[in-house]
């Protein structure tokens, strides 16, 4: 051990050394805080943690990890949920503090080193008027979530994030570094790349995405429904996303709160949980107000926020944010409030007009606090009907659930990730290698099964009446009835949002063969040193 983290301390590039941290070593604090990953769930002790700041640091990191037999670990933003981006008695190449971000706006591309987290990248990007298509928490790293594929508020019209990849810096197995283009020999790893998941098949130092003009304006908000049946508002959301033409809604997801099984039977079409329309919008509050007029006039929503620019917001901390006739004091952005007995929408559309509305030059990410939690996924089937819709809902009625729980902090819900829009109704196929590994391509969109909770000293200062962890056993085993359930409307998983649960070809279906093909010809790593439980091998 001492050795291995000897020989780390002297890697060392153009007078630049990476910081290496480790257990017991003499910055305790440091490590201690380094080595936490965002699945508080998950408390691993890394035998090194190497701090790069170039290639190659990586290159030489990943060689003495080689000659010594060393299982390596790599992390950019740290939101694996799985928490494979770290390990126990492992070296953990960390590329936090590679933030570098070159924009060529001739070119129509940046350059975009894996240690930028969306909360710094976007501001840096907007400042050229530019964007990529990024996801919406803050503090998510650019290399593992495009490599996944790479969900976000501008899926719907420019696709996942994977689809603008165009070059990549790579660390192979055997520490060579070679740069990935559409024309090199090596195309095909570059393809592997858009969508194939990340560390499989080397070390991503640097990403050439290609960049889009940002709108005028653009408005994110939120839509919360207390009381109406989630089965409409369901159908009501679907009917928004399937409008094809329409590219001034740029994306969007859904949250349904899980409920506990009702005590008296209602039809599966009349039964109320608490939902969140997250909508991200490109154009001005009146042509915001004019397309919920269409597609919600006969079920208003509860609340209607808009989000500020450069607002953020903690998971279930308070919101000072403007919005219209709130019922309860919680934040509407989380959504997670039951329905109100004998309530009746206060919200009107033509509050819409209100100059509380505010609007931003780029989409402002939400920055949610580290905690623990489980999530598995699924995508819905391409023919889709209210078949599955219903047998959706059902999923989030159950006995493992309690109000308790919810009392507590343990929050159970899905969330419906939008991929269908004009991106891929128009999406020409331009073959492989030219394409993406992205296998889900003509779903309408995923559906994430997330259960979170915390209780730290905060909680216990306030008084809650009820232990969280008293819940979590049953949460956890509602998950796995979810990954289980026989729900033949729905197929895959999405591999961002990782279940260990989950068999590794669900995520990459149709790409799967020719994924484990690439990793074996081109990644140079024959003892599979960059492998870890979702990996192709």
């Amino acid at each position: 051990m001492q050795k291995v983290i000897k020989l780390l301390e002297g890697i060392s590039h153009d007078g630049k050394s990476p910081k290496i941290l480790y257990d017991c070593g003499p910055d305790q604090a440091a490590y201690g805080s380094k080595r936490q990953i965002f699945n508080l769930k998950f408390q691993f002790k890394p035998l090194a943690i190497v701090l790069c700041k170039c290639t190659e640091h990586v290159q030489q990191a990943v060689k003495i990890a080689a000659d010594y037999d060393c299982v390596i670990r790599v992390r950019s933003g740290g939101h694996d949920h799985e928490g494979e981006c770290s390990g126990t008695d492992t070296i953990l190449i960390d590329l936090s503090e590679m933030t570098d971000v070159k924009v060529d706006k001739n070119a129509g591309v940046a350059r975009i080193q894996p240690g930028n987290i969306f909360q710094d990248l976007i501001p840096k990007l907007a400042k050229h008027d530019v964007c990529v298509p990024h996801g919406t928490c803050g503090t998510v790293g650019i290399a593992g979530f495009s490599m996944g594929g790479g969900w976000g508020p501008w899926t719907r019209i420019y696709g996942m994030c994977c689809e603008s990849i165009v070059g990549a810096t790579i660390v192979l197995g055997n520490g060579e570094a070679i740069e990935l283009t559409p024309e090199c020999e090596q195309k095909e790893l570059l393809w592997a790349l858009r969508g194939g998941g990340g560390f499989s098949y080397g070390i991503v130092t640097e990403l050439v995405i290609k960049t889009f003009q940002l709108p005028t304006t653009t408005i994110k908000f939120n839509a919360v429904w207390q009381y109406t049946p989630a089965f409409t508002v369901l159908k009501h959301w679907e009917d928004w996303i399937a409008a094809d033409k329409n590219q001034q809604l740029i994306g969007t997801n859904l949250m349904i709160m899980a409920i506990p099984t009702p005590k008296e039977p209602i039809p599966i079409r009349e039964t109320v949980h608490s939902c969140t329309f997250y909508g991200y919008f490109a154009g001005s509050k009146e042509e915001l107000y004019q397309h919920m007029k269409v597609w919600f006039s006969d079920m208003l929503p509860t609340t209607v926020t808009i989000i500020p620019p450069g607002i953020v917001n903690e998971k279930n901390q308070p919101h000072n944010f403007d919005s219209w006739d709130r019922l309860t004091s919680s934040s509407p952005l989380l959504g997670r409030n039951r329905p109100l007995k004998g309530a009746k929408n206060l919200f009107k559309l033509s509050d819409l007009n209100s100059d509380a509305l505010l609007q931003a030059e780029y989409i402002p990410p939400d920055v949610d606090a580290p905690a623990p939690h489980k999530i598995t996924s699924r995508l819905t089937a391409e023919e889709w009907n209210d078949k599955g819709r219903e047998s959706l809902i059902a999923s989030l009625q159950s006995d493992l659930l309690f109000d308790e729980g919810e009392k507590a902090g343990l929050l159970c819900y899905a969330t419906l990730g939008a991929i269908s829009g004009t991106y891929y109704a128009n999406y020409k196929d331009p073959g492989f290698p030219y394409g993406s590994a992205f296998p889900y391509k003509k779903r309408k969109y995923t559906i994430q099964y997330q259960a979170w909770w915390d209780q730290g000293e905060e909680d216990i200062k306030l008084g809650k009446q009820y232990n969280v962890h008293q819940y979590v056993n049953r949460a956890e085993d509602w998950i796995e009835v979810c990954r289980k359930r026989d729900f033949p409307e729905t197929s895959g998983s999405f591999i961002s949002f990782k279940d260990d649960g989950v068999p590794t070809r669900d995520y990459f279906m149709q790409s799967y063969d020719e994924l484990k093909r690439i990793k074996e010809e081109f990644s140079k790593d024959p003892k599979n040193r960059f492998s870890s439980r979702k990996t192709i091998i």
